[in-house]
């Protein structure tokens, strides 16, 4: 079966991973849609269609498959209109700009016979799928703290570039819903919902904006966030320095994975043999008796246009798409990720901590 697919925002991520819907020999793209014109003419030339600035061409009835990577504040009115159209949808995260927006397009998608999902970058990454299978299996023993940072740069050039008069949407809190927290914080809040199968319950935030005067939105945003089964989340981003980690830590053992590539794992509940984690085991003398000896190793993230990896998440939505099956990741698991950090949001206004409902 054939599908016939409309790029809708053809710069910024889009751009990575435009190899998927060229290399798949069952995909074909029909048109490339944006506003920049220029940013519609090269997706195009590297997926062979026409490129288009009106996003009506992406509800043209040879059109099987919308994939929306726009800015946050337009994702309603697109995404409504194609599942509304009766296609398949494919959503950059977050959801929408608002939680309200979010909730109407999750409304939307409960009612579509479609696949509508959204695409969450890091379940290409086969090692976040190991670190489920430990956190699931046990391997981790009881799950106390999970720590996340996520930091790069692009908030001072994007500031850079709006004081010199040519703005962008995350520079806006409309464009945006907010400014580094909502772009950065939902991957690894869905994450470690997504291991440790514990929800969110109450959040505490911070936000600052102390480097990027031509933002509206934060730079900074420290959040901490508890569980229902106890276990507490602290995560950290910034638009205005960089850096990188994704941290487990359980009564049994630990996960760290520093900036992509330096991965150190340890527990005492013996041997992990994973998709690209591995651990052999051993025991070393520690405070409070024998912890499991740390290991070392470098592991690498696949290419985001990688049609080889089966985890690859364009990849898995189109299989999905073609077999009538629901979406690897759901609008309202999206849905969910809105809430917390509207919480974190409310939070950092009031100066007291959210229940998450």
């Amino acid at each position: 079966m054939m599908l016939n697919v409309s790029m809708v925002g053809c710069g910024g991520m889009a751009a990575h991973y435009l190899a998927v819907y060229r290399d798949l020999d069952w995909v074909r793209v029909v048109s490339c849609v944006d506003t920049n014109t220029e940013n519609a003419r090269r997706a195009a030339e590297v997926l062979g269609c026409a490129p288009d600035g009106d996003f009506a061409a992406a509800l043209a009835p040879e059109v099987d498959v919308v994939v929306i990577s726009t800015p946050n504040s337009e994702h309603r009115a697109q995404a409504i209109a194609a599942i509304e159209a009766g296609k398949h949808v494919l959503l950059q995260k977050p959801v929408a700009a608002r939680l309200a927006d979010a909730e109407d397009i999750a409304a939307a998608a409960e009612k579509s016979s479609r696949t509508v999902g959204l695409y969450m970058s890091y379940f290409d990454q086969p090692l976040i799928h190991d670190l489920r299978d430990m956190a699931r299996s046990g391997w981790l023993g009881d799950l106390v703290h999970c720590y996340a940072r996520l930091m790069h740069k692009g908030g001072m050039m994007w500031s850079d570039e709006a004081q010199a008069g040519r703005p962008t949407w995350r520079g806006t809190i409309e464009g945006t819903g907010g400014g580094c927290f909502i772009q950065l914080a939902v991957h690894y809040i869905h994450i470690f919902e997504w291991i440790s199968g514990a929800r969110v319950v109450r959040a505490s935030g911070f936000t600052r904006n102390l480097h990027c005067p031509g933002l509206e939105g934060e730079d900074l945003a420290c959040a901490v966030l508890s569980m229902d089964s106890g276990a507490m989340i602290t995560l950290d981003t910034a638009w205005c320095a960089h850096g990188e980690e994704l941290a487990a830590f359980g009564t049994l053992g630990r996960f760290e994975y520093r900036n992509n590539l330096r991965l150190a794992l340890a527990s005492s509940a013996g041997p992990f043999e994973g998709r690209v984690a591995r651990y052999a085991g051993g025991t070393a003398a520690a405070f409070g008796g024998p912890q499991g000896e740390e290991w070392l190793s470098e592991v690498t993230p696949p290419p985001f246009g990688d049609i080889t990896n089966p985890l690859n998440q364009h990849r898995a939505f189109l299989e999905a798409a073609r077999d009538g099956m629901p979406a690897p990741v759901s609008i309202a698991s999206g849905v969910r990720d809105m809430r917390i950090v509207a919480a974190v949001y409310e939070s950092a206004r009031t100066c007291r901590a959210v229940e998450v409902v």
